[in-house]
C-alpha cells in the first residue's frame, strides 16, 4: 500500500511538473506579486483540476468531446490568457514585499488560476487522458473510501509541485537582479500570449470548418 501511495503521489507531481500556463501564471505572478499571490494560483488551478475530476465521473468527457463547447472553451482560453499575458509585458516588477502584500489580490490570484485550468483544452484533454488510465482504476475500486484516499494522494503530489515552484520563484527573486527578474517575467509573459493566441486561432479554424 505504501509503494501504491508513493506512485500516486509521484502521478500528482508528474501532472503538475511540466510547463504550461498555470506554471507560468504562477511564475509571472510570484515575480510581481509575491509568494501568496503565486500560491493561491495553483490553488485555484488545483480547484478546477478537483472539480474536472468529479464531473468527468460522472460523465464530462462526453460532453467535452461535442464541437460547440470545444470552440466556447477554446475561445475562453484564448482570452484568458492573452488578458493575462498582456497584463504581464506591462506590469512592473516589484522587490518590495510589503507592497506585494497589500497588492496581492489573492481572490484574483485563485480565480484566474481557477479559470485558467477550467477553460484551457489542453488541461481538459490532460485529465481526460489521465483519467481514462489511471484515476478511474482508483476511482473503480469497491472500496470507495480507498479509491477517494488514492485520488487525494494525485492531489497531494499536485500541491506539492506548486509549493516547491511558489517557493523556488519567492527565493530566487532576491537573488536575481531586476532587469533578470523583469526578462524572465516578459518571456512568461510572451509564452501565455502565444498560448491565447493559438487557441483563438484554434477556435477560428474549427469555426471556419464547421461553417462550409
Amino acid at each position: 500500500m505504501f509503494e501504491i501511495a508513493i506512485a500516486h503521489i509521484v502521478l500528482g507531481l508528474s501532472i503538475a511538473a511540466p510547463l504550461g500556463p498555470i506554471n507560468i501564471e504562477i511564475m509571472k505572478r510570484g515575480i510581481h506579486k509575491g509568494f501568496w499571490s503565486s500560491l493561491f494560483v495553483g490553488a485555484g488551478g488545483m480547484s478546477a483540476d478537483l472539480l474536472l475530476m468529479y464531473l468527468m465521473f460522472f460523465g464530462l468527457a462526453a460532453f467535452v468531446k461535442v464541437s460547440y463547447v470545444q470552440v466556447s472553451l477554446l475561445i475562453l482560453g484564448a482570452i484568458i490568457l492573452t488578458l493575462s499575458g498582456i497584463q504581464g509585458c506591462i506590469s512592473e516588477v516589484s522587490l518590495d514585499e510589503e507592497k506585494d502584500k497589500e497588492q496581492s489580490g489573492l481572490f484574483s490570484s485563485y480565480a484566474t488560476g481557477f479559470m485558467i485550468a477550467a477553460f484551457n483544452p489542453m488541461n481538459l484533454l490532460f485529465w481526460l487522458g489521465i483519467y481514462g488510465s489511471v484515476l478511474s482504476v482508483s476511482l473503480q475500486q469497491p472500496d470507495k473510501w480507498q479509491a477517494f484516499f488514492l485520488s487525494a494522494l494525485v492531489f497531494i503530489g499536485i500541491g506539492l509541485w506548486n509549493v516547491n515552484l511558489c517557493m523556488t520563484v519567492h527565493f530566487g527573486k532576491s537573488l536575481l537582479k531586476p532587469r533578470i527578474l523583469r526578462a524572465i517575467s516578459v518571456t512568461a509573459s510572451l509564452v501565455l500570449l502565444f498560448f491565447g493566441l493559438r487557441f483563438g486561432y484554434l477556435a477560428a479554424e474549427m469555426i471556419f470548418v464547421a461553417s462550409k
